[in-house]
């Protein structure tokens, strides 16, 4: 790259960044520096849920070119030439003659454009998550040089545009954690191990009272084949895909607490008396008083008070959608916001 490029290619690289929100105007300033007759950009995310390409960003086409770039072209067999492509196409690429296709003809020359790139985005050498096209009023605008400056952007690109990938995510979790999509359908986060606990129609359940109660974050542990985990539902709201992930990693247990402790913690937590904690467990209160007292020891706490809101705070409890740990009570007064 020259300096020209490489200067563009640090400033759509600082737009990209790792907010929740790409700088897409920045991005596309970026290209117009390193590609001065470009006149037009679209940026496409494959989501695999809804299985078609989402428009991530697009400056310069009209309605009619932007939904035909994005879900009709894709369809055709210059598409399929696009994807099968190591390296961005130009217009004049294409094997059979893509200026006597209808999409040319009737769509890109009435609007001005004579020139025209794509590239797909992907992760890896196979996985598609995206595509970017560039169009010029000129023909000749994009030569090898724009082909592989395209090409080493796309690389930064390929990420921020898949639907399935949350930055937030990365901000807030540690390598550790393995994190799933579990609404509206159950999808891998892109970057992450699946969660191994998504498959539990119990979980589920649980995920599904969380996102009703519109509250955007929730600790807790769930038990699994090799043992207890910790779980944060986290609920999204922002981005191409809005739903719920669930955020998974191996519960280490430091207080050394019991599955008896943990019901007694979910139920200081809900805000139970002794008694009502009792009757959930089918045990005398004289047990759940035993109880709390092992439970102050642990957490280091003087008070049931305090002792909830180290529980709530840590995610010591178990939730679960009626019940001693009905997820309402439990998440009453929460912090709304995550991130």
């Amino acid at each position: 790259m020259d300096t020209t490029q490489v200067t563009s290619a640090l400033r759509i690289g600082a737009a990209l960044g790792s907010a929740a929100d790409v700088e897409w105007d920045e991005v596309f300033a970026g290209l117009r520096h390193a590609v001065p007759l470009m006149c037009a950009v679209q940026v496409t995310g494959w989501d695999p849920v809804a299985r078609r390409f989402v428009i991530m960003a697009e400056h310069g086409y009209n309605r009619a070119i932007s939904q035909e770039l994005a879900h009709e072209l894709p369809r055709t067999k210059w598409g399929g030439q696009l994807f099968d492509s190591p390296v961005p196409l130009l217009m004049d690429d294409m094997p059979h003659n893509f200026r006597d296709s209808p999409h040319y003809q009737e769509q890109l020359r009435p609007a001005g454009f004579e020139d025209g790139l794509s590239a797909t985005l992907k992760l890896g050498p196979r996985q598609v998550v995206g595509v970017l096209h560039l169009n010029a009023p000129e023909r000749s605008a994009f030569g090898e040089q724009t082909r592989g400056f395209i090409a080493e952007v796309g690389t930064a690109l390929a990420r921020r545009v898949d639907p399935l990938y949350h930055p937030k995510f990365d901000a807030w979790f540690g390598s550790e954690w393995s994190a799933s999509w579990v609404l509206p359908v159950q999808a891998a986060v892109t970057g992450r191990s699946p969660a191994p606990l998504t498959h539990d129609p119990t979980l589920r359940a649980v995920a599904e009272r969380f996102a009703a109660l519109g509250i955007r974050t929730v600790p807790f542990l769930w038990p699994g084949k090799d043992g207890w985990h910790r779980v944060r539902l986290l609920r999204v709201v922002d981005g191409p895909r809005r739903g719920v992930i669930a955020a998974c990693t191996a519960f280490e247990n430091t207080p050394s607490l019991t599955a008896r402790e943990l019901d007694i913690a979910t139920g200081l937590v809900a805000g139970l008396s002794n008694q009502a904690i009792a009757e959930a467990l089918v045990v005398s209160r004289r047990t759940v008083e035993t109880y709390v007292e092992r439970l102050l020891t642990k957490l280091d706490c003087q008070s049931r008070g305090e002792a909830a809101g180290v529980a709530a705070r840590a995610g010591y409890i178990r939730p679960s959608t009626t019940g001693l740990g009905e997820l309402g009570r439990l998440t009453r007064g929460t912090d709304p916001h995550w991130g």
